[in-house]
């Protein structure tokens, strides 16, 4: 008989702003397969009394622990697995503790708010040894799979360059009430580091980590309108320092399904895509044909039902276009939001580790990626600036339109 895994959740909380603990983990620990695995013996909320109370509402047994502080959870022997999964800017104080403590922790994407606390808790977690995942669970969505599959067989032959087009990310220039830090970078969460790193992720673990990128990122809608959550009326406008605009190039790693000086080409934008257009269109250009992937509405497909995805191969010797089936066949008793989670826990629960989920290490290389398009960005912005002083009229236009 296997004995499950036990597992602590932090932030799995009845009054969540975006309640994804409950949305997207906790299906598959409470469904059979996730069962006959784990055992959620533990929750660590902001204090003891909320843990009590998410406990009693999400119908946990009664000797879950509660717990008030990620100090406290660190000190249980019995807590094998630790679940994060709250604010970015909480990630690295609420983990630190479990994993110094040499406990296997499992953590939303971002990892942290930036490569530098990143860097801080792999560095740990190798010293601690405790076995790390990061909730970059695009890699098991059935596109990409059905992705790597096409590339891997040879059907239009070696890639010779791949570009991604993307829009309409919270839509309507506007943002949830309780989502307000999307428009303050220092907080970590944001349009770059969710809605284009997602992205920026699983189209690179079909293709591989693109090199040489040359990138322009730019705030083009500055102010963004906050919407009452239960109404939906504008309730204030703030200003976000968050760059709304991604375009890069690169190159793609020489392979066995790739040439050498592959090119790589990706723009990204917050808004909505133009009247008609999809909201993604990935393509990928072979020697023999042509990958095209068109999603209609969301271009978040990690948590997408995909039912407006299409896969077609545009055949160069017969001039003919043929859409790909694929289908979600993994995991179909659980929601779309937590069906891509649960090959990552069962890979876990495996044993198994390199390339079959993204760990802290990979985490780290993903925030250097976003590292270097943020700095890129600020140093295009800070010579803007001086322009600015050295031109006056063109300091009293900027003051203008800031008033």
């Amino acid at each position: 008989m296997v004995v499950p895994i036990r597992v602590a959740i932090i932030g799995l909380s009845a009054n969540a702003i975006t309640d994804w603990a409950s949305r997207a983990h906790l299906p598959y620990f409470l469904s059979p397969t996730g069962k006959a695995k784990f055992q959620i013996i533990a929750l660590c909320n902001s204090n003891v009394e909320s843990a009590r109370r998410s406990i009693k509402a999400f119908g946990l047994p009664s000797d879950t622990r509660a717990y008030g502080s990620p100090e406290d959870l660190a000190k249980d022997p019995d807590v094998q697995l630790v679940v994060c999964s709250t604010r970015v800017d909480k990630h690295y104080n609420t983990t630190m503790p479990s994993i110094k403590a040499g406990k296997d922790v499992l953590v939303e994407w971002p990892l942290a708010e930036d490569g530098t606390k990143a860097r801080e808790l792999r560095d740990e977690a190798k010293k601690a040894g405790g076995r790390t995942i990061v909730g970059l669970q695009g890699w098991y969505v059935p596109t990409t799979l059905k992705l790597k599959e096409i590339i891997a067989s040879g059907r239009i032959g070696k890639v010779l360059s791949s570009e991604v087009r993307a829009a309409r990310w919270l839509n309507d220039n506007s943002v949830p009430d309780g989502l307000k830090y999307f428009a303050q970078r220092a907080v970590g969460g944001n349009f770059v580091t969710i809605g284009f790193g997602h992205v920026w992720d699983w189209v690179q673990n079909v293709l591989g980590d693109v090199q040489n990128i040359e990138s322009r990122l730019q705030i083009q809608r500055p102010k963004l309108k906050v919407l009452d959550s239960y109404t939906g009326r504008t309730i204030e406008t703030i200003k976000s320092d968050v760059p709304d605009l991604i375009s890069l190039t690169g190159s793609l790693p020489e392979s066995e399904h790739v040439v050498k000086g592959a090119t790589f080409a990706m723009r990204f934008r917050r808004a909505r895509a133009f009247q008609g257009e999809p909201a993604l269109v990935w393509t990928i250009f072979g020697e023999r044909g042509e990958i095209r992937l068109t999603a209609a509405v969301d271009n978040m497909l990690q948590v997408s039902q995909l039912a407006d995805v299409t896969i077609e191969i545009d055949d160069h010797e017969t001039r003919r276009v043929q859409r790909v089936d694929f289908k979600w066949e993994a995991f179909k008793e659980l929601s779309y939001l937590s069906r891509s989670y649960g090959p990552i826990y069962e890979a876990y629960a495996n044993g198994d580790t390199t390339g079959k989920y993204g760990d802290f290490d990979h985490a780290v290389r993903r925030h250097d990626q976003l590292d270097a398009l943020f700095a890129s960005f600020d140093a295009s912005e800070a010579a803007k600036a001086d322009v600015n002083v050295a031109t006056p009229a063109a300091a009293d236009r900027a003051a203008k339109e800031e008033l």
